[in-house]
């Protein structure tokens, strides 16, 4: 699904932090949101899910404004995962895997027909949980936990996937598995994929491009190694750094600080 940002602006109540962002996204790309602390990379992921009220200018999905988008007719297309998830759910991962299925019911079908049944199976299989359906939420790993709420995600059936900071808080192990679960996830069933992400060496390996902002304003969104050129990291980061290339392409490595 295709998003076309016209003069976008978002924030909180009278404070705009995301200004006149015009840009698009296309359908099936995977899409990284990078820049330094406070550039406002969360606030447009909350703008885009309709969590913040949008201030100027327009968001299309496919030609449609949402603006006029139902808070329903969002939730079947658009999936948001934040930072910080609640692992302390009196839920088992089977269950809470099904609340995925909620935008697609009527407030009085209280129960799971057969589709909805095989899609929270397939998310269950995907996220490699099935030996873990049975469990309480609060039971898991903490990179259990994130594969459980991505299952979530994946049983809503979005067109668009909203992930902030996804490896927060993983080990090294599990920040790859889940990458390239989402990897998978983007490439399999072509969905859009917008990722907030603070590792810009592993936002360079999996990201199709890079969208770089410093205080609310796009610098640039283009190729991963593009975007994170010596001179936009020095803009957005405050800090010198080299490229070097290693067995999954080239990466990044910052040497100092510098003069904001």
């Amino acid at each position: 699904m295709d998003l076309l940002f016209k003069s976008f602006s978002t924030g909180y109540e009278s404070n705009k932090i995301i200004s006149d962002l015009n840009l698009q996204i296309k359908s099936g790309e995977w899409v990284g949101v990078v820049g330094s602390n406070g550039s406002g990379k969360s606030t447009l992921l909350k703008g885009i899910a309709k969590i913040i009220p949008t201030h100027s200018g327009d968001l299309f999905l496919n030609g449609s404004s949402i603006r006029v988008l139902s808070t329903k007719s969002m939730a079947k297309l658009v999936s948001y995962l934040p930072q910080t998830l609640n692992s302390n759910l009196p839920l088992t991962v089977n269950e809470l895997v099904a609340l995925g299925r909620s935008p697609h019911k009527y407030f009085w079908e209280f129960d799971l027909n057969e589709n909805d049944l095989s899609i929270i199976d397939e998310a269950l299989d995907l996220c490699d949980l099935k030996k873990y359906s049975n469990k309480d939420l609060n039971s898991l790993s903490g990179g259990q936990c994130q594969r459980a709420y991505l299952a979530l995600t994946i049983a809503q059936k979005p067109k668009i996937i909203l992930l902030d900071e996804p490896t927060t808080f993983l080990d090294i192990n599990f920040q790859i598995q889940m990458l390239d679960l989402i990897k998978n996830l983007n490439k399999e069933n072509k969905i859009t994929i917008i990722t907030v992400i603070h590792d810009i060496n592993l936002a360079l390996r999996y990201c199709d491009r890079l969208a770089l902002f410093k205080k609310g304003n796009l610098l640039t969104i283009d190729e991963p190694i593009k975007a994170l050129s010596r001179e936009f990291i020095k803009e957005a980061f405050s800090v010198e750094s080299f490229t070097f290339e290693t067995p999954v392409g080239l990466q990044i490595c910052a040497t100092k600080a510098c003069d904001k």
